[in-house]
Formats: structure tokens, sequence, C-alpha cells
């Protein structure tokens, strides 16, 4: 009963403070308010950790800190408390703690390295040395993993804050950004990370190679592999008519030499101009598997080879 009486009593007198006093029972601001407190939060934020509304604090003088906007303070009434410095843009820049006996103080103050601001400036398809531009600092290199679904030509790279949040980038072999990851910086990750890549789409078949003919027009067989072809560059018409013409003088050679056709067949007729070689187009898949096809100046196609399809080439020899 004197316990019931004693605990009536107490809080009766708590109540009866006047409201400027009673912080120091309630909504106090203590270690592990501060503990969760991280450099890039908006003053909405800290707020809400801390249970209250800061008080803005004129007194504080940085001129060091670049892009210092206001700086507010939670002060407990024995003195204690939290001083937090914002940017112009209201984030989070600097904290520190007044008599908390916080363990590692100070630590939260250090500045990021990479902010949220950064991965909105940073785009696919920027070289390495425009992203380290961007942050201010190289990053650090990771080892490369023995993972079958890693990329091997990829190399990444990351840059890690004070408190743990960081960013992620994976540059190709060219050294341009392919993907952006970024870990508890509240931003979406973008780029095609490797588990999230499209698959490679194999359009070029045996099966559609078994539909094409041996002097189907370059649209014709356009429209049997559905994409356009690509020239080869590297295709030379002279080397494939010498090449051809051996071919048919060692096909009516032997031809003769079994009584098959005569001797003089065994040199070839000349060409009419438009039974002369043109140009050659090939139509690939990712893997460098495909069809090559060699069309005449009447933009016929007189051979089809292939590449990994396992078939063998198709060509006019005699017209």
């Amino acid at each position: 009963m004197k316990n019931f009486l004693l605990t009536t009593i107490i809080t009766s007198l708590i109540y009866a403070l006047p409201m400027n006093l009673q912080p120091v029972f309630a909504n106090r601001i203590t270690e592990a308010d501060y503990d969760n407190l991280k450099i890039g939060m908006t003053y909405q934020e800290v707020k809400q950790i801390l249970g209250r509304e800061g008080k803005i604090y004129t007194e504080y003088d940085s001129p060091t800190l670049e892009n210092f906007g206001v700086a507010y303070r939670w002060v407990n009434n024995d003195g204690t408390g939290i001083i937090a410095v914002f940017n112009s843009e209201n984030k989070l820049i600097k904290l520190s703690a007044q008599n908390l006996n916080t363990i590692g103080f100070g630590v939260n103050r250090k500045p990021p390295v990479v902010t949220s601001r950064n991965f909105e400036n940073i785009k696919v398809g920027m070289t390495y040395d425009e992203v380290t531009k961007i942050i201010g600092s190289r990053g650090t290199k990771q080892p490369t993993r023995d993972n079958p679904l890693t990329n091997p030509n990829t190399t990444e790279y990351i840059w890690l804050n004070p408190d743990g949040t960081s960013m992620t980038i994976v540059f190709d072999s060219n050294q341009k950004v392919v993907t952006i990851r970024t870990k508890n910086m509240n931003t979406y990750n973008f780029g095609n990370p490797f588990w999230n890549q499209p698959k490679p789409v194999y359009s070029i078949t045996r099966e559609k190679y078994e539909k094409l003919q041996l002097g189907m027009t370059y649209q014709e067989i356009r429209n049997i592999l559905r994409k356009e072809g690509e020239l080869d560059t590297e295709f030379d018409p002279e080397a494939f008519e010498k090449s051809r013409e051996a071919r048919q003088m060692q096909i009516n050679s032997t031809a003769s030499r079994r009584g098959l056709v005569d001797r003089e067949q065994v040199v070839p007729e000349e060409e009419e101009e438009g039974d002369k070689i043109k140009d050659a187009y090939k139509w690939m898949n990712p893997d460098q598997t495909g069809i090559k096809v060699v069309f005449n100046q009447q933009d016929r196609a007189v051979a089809i080879s292939t590449f990994g399809l396992g078939v063998g080439l198709r060509s006019i020899i005699n017209n």
C-alpha cells in the first residue's frame, strides 16, 4: 500500500512540472539516438528519430563546411544532447554529441565518400575517368569472383561511406559503366546486372538456312531471316571469282577424265556482266554463328555459307 501511494505521489509531481522541465524524464536524447543518425538524412528523418523538433543553433560557426545551411540542437535538461548540421538541401552533413558517452565519437561526422547526388549524375555508358571525376575519388577495385554468372570481361569498383552505405559500379572491357548498385542510399539500382541481363537471341538458325535457295534476291533472303544483313567489308569479290573459277575447272577436269564432259569444257566460258560477283552479306548470332550470302550484279545469291550451324556451302558453279 505504501509503495502504491509513493508511486502515485511521484507521478502526480511529474505531471505538475512545467512543460519545459518534463523532457528530463520523457523524450530524452540518448546515445542510441545518436547511433541511429546517419550522414545524408533529412531534417524530417532526424526529427522522427529524436522524437521532437530541434532548435536552430545560431551560435554554430563552421566556415570550413561546404554548402553549410543550418545547425540544430537537441538538448536534454542536463546539457547533454546532439548538434546536427544540414546543408542547403536539408541533408545532414555533420553530427556531434555533447557528453552522451558515445562509443566511437565522431565516426558519423566523417563526410560521405559517395552520395545519392553522385548516383543521379552517373549514367550507363560513362567512362571510369568520368565517374571518378564526379565522385572525387577512384574507388576500390574488387577482386574477380569465381562465379559462372559473372562476365569475366567486367571490372567492379566500390565506393564505401563511413556509415556503411556504398555504391558499386561495374565497368565493361572498355571501362564504361554497365551497372550501378547502391546499398542503403535510398536509390534504385539501374544498368544491367549480370543476373538481370536479357538472354541473347539466336535468330539465325539451321531451319531458316534450309529455306534459302541459290538465285534468291537479297530481299527474299532478308524476309526469311527476318532482319537486315550486315555488309561483309572484308569480302573480296575478285578473290572469290578466282576461287570459283578454279573450283569449276577442277570439277570439269575430273568430269573430263571420267568421260562425262568434253575436254573443251574444262576451260570455263567467259561470264556475262550480270553474273559477276557484287558483294556479300552476313546474318550473325551473338555467338558469331550465322549465315553468309554472296550476290552477283543481278542481286541474286550465288553462294550461301554458314558459320557453326553444322551445314556446308551452297554455290553456283555452272550457270
